[in-house]
């Protein structure tokens, strides 16, 4: 499905995603690097928290809909759990200077830094909207049928540059700008998504 949308915390109406560029910049969320416009996502994939992925599953091509998602289908509820104490030596070990509201990553977890006092830094590793009530405003552009778009759309969510051409046998894919070394690894995932979500596709590299 190929969709437009604006996404704001519902409590103080403030947006934290689009997909329209001149709204990004007028909310100060403009990211130089982004890519705007509408996004074409795999429903079932986690591409979208599931309260979106529930009011697509309801919408017509071409319908606009408002709708308000519940913590528990949008990021989570907070967890009590996911908010620890670190000394603050161990920061300046690496030569970091945290600071609140700083995210840091740790073992592939990013976590938010609340506070910093003590020696002691208290780290938040909830997702910065859980525990929030979310509202989307969003629009059903269309169905992609076309299994090449599909593969692309495909890619595109992954985050993986890469050029989709029909042959013989299905389709080739020659990915761009992968790290050297990591070209199996990530051939690996391009073949597993593919297989989950575009089982009619064969693909080769």
């Amino acid at each position: 499905m190929t969709i437009n949308y604006t996404a704001r915390v519902k409590e103080t109406n403030k947006i934290f995603d689009t997909t329209f560029e001149d709204v990004a910049r007028e909310e100060g969320i403009h990211m130089e690097n982004a890519k705007y416009g509408p996004v074409t996502v795999v429903l079932g994939a986690r591409h979208v928290i599931r309260g979106l992925e529930k009011a697509l599953l309801d919408m017509d091509v071409g319908e606009e809909k408002e709708v308000d998602i519940e913590p528990e289908e949008a990021f989570g509820k907070r967890k009590r759990s996911l908010v620890t104490k670190v000394p603050l030596r161990e920061f300046r070990k690496h030569d970091l200077l945290p600071r609140p509201g700083m995210q840091i990553e740790i073992n592939n977890r990013w976590a938010t830094v609340r506070s910093v006092s003590s020696g002691r830094v208290i780290l938040d590793f909830n997702h910065p909207l859980s525990g929030k009530v979310v509202h989307y405003s969003v629009e059903l552009l269309g169905t992609v049928e076309d299994t090449k778009e599909q593969i692309e759309a495909l890619l595109t969510l992954l985050k993986i540059k890469g050029e989709v051409t029909p042959d013989e046998e299905g389709f080739s894919i020659k990915m761009e700008g992968i790290q050297k070394g990591r070209e199996k690894n990530v051939q690996t995932l391009v073949k597993r998504e593919v297989k989950k979500y575009i089982p009619q596709a064969e693909i080769s590299f």
